[in-house]
């Protein structure tokens, strides 16, 4: 009997997307809160074989930046089909980096883990606790301080974020912004936790550590638990998220397909 053809289609079924987040929140956070946040951003391929859905590609295509591909599909050659050319960035299952780099190589391969901290984790408070707030409008110049003085790709990823309308969370040493971290994703099911980024002259001072538990917090108040990326070789990391109460959950490939970006 001859294998059931597998077919691409350039859109997503929102009601299949969320039933497959209501069974696996996690997996598919970003996916809905692109769809509804950012639709001029991404697009979408369903990947279906003998009619049934499989999964999907999600790429995130930003202004002036290489796409980010999520593969959230089985390890299929027919994939390759909807990738975009090189340079991209690529994250998904580990099995597809054969496939990935015969078709957009040569890639640079990490290993990231998916981390979560179920509700009622209550991560311990740190010394750092008071010099952290929320960021708002009034705080738009401190922020683009940051940016501006330092050319870490973590930092340079707030350029032109609105502390408004995100919810960002800093860490002050007098009057100088030297902590961010941000919610990514927010839904009722899961927070992100992203952007955890501090200065390097502040760094080993529990600043990282304190903005991400705010976060945290935050999530705790709206009530979601929180998860995170982090690369697996980043033991120093994975010591401070490990200690908020996050545990490893998932593994994921992260290939820099020409784009010259570290996760």
């Amino acid at each position: 009997m001859p294998p059931e053809a597998v077919e691409l289609r350039p859109t997503i079924d929102r009601a299949w997307l969320e039933s497959a987040a209501t069974a696996d929140p996690i997996t598919h956070a970003y996916a809905l809160w692109d769809l509804d946040r950012l639709p001029d951003q991404v697009r979408f391929f369903s990947v279906l074989r003998g009619g049934a859905m499989q999964g999907y590609l999600l790429i995130w295509q930003a202004p002036r930046r290489p796409p980010v591909v999520h593969w959230l599909a089985p390890s299929l050659p027919e994939v390759l089909a909807a990738l975009p050319p090189r340079p991209l960035i690529l994250v998904g299952p580990e099995e597809v980096r054969p496939l990935v780099h015969h078709a957009r190589g040569p890639c640079v391969d990490y290993t990231v883990l998916v981390a979560a901290a179920p509700l009622g984790t209550h991560p311990p408070p740190t010394p750092r606790d008071a010099q952290v707030g929320r960021l708002t409008r009034d705080h738009v110049g401190h922020l683009e301080a940051l940016v501006r003085e330092s050319d870490d790709p973590m930092a340079q990823a707030y350029a032109g974020v609105d502390p408004g309308s995100e919810v960002i969370f800093g860490g002050f040493e007098g009057n100088r912004l030297v902590g961010v971290a941000l919610a990514s994703v927010r839904r009722p099911s899961v927070w992100f936790v992203s952007g955890v980024f501090v200065r390097p002259e502040h760094r080993n001072g529990g600043w990282g550590r304190a903005v991400t538990r705010a976060v945290m917090m935050e999530a705790e108040r709206a009530g979601a638990p929180c998860a995170l990326f982090v690369r697996e070789d980043r033991t120093e990391a994975r010591a401070v998220y490990d200690r908020l109460g996050f545990h490893p959950v998932a593994r994921r490939a992260w290939m820099d397909c020409g784009v010259g970006r570290r996760p």
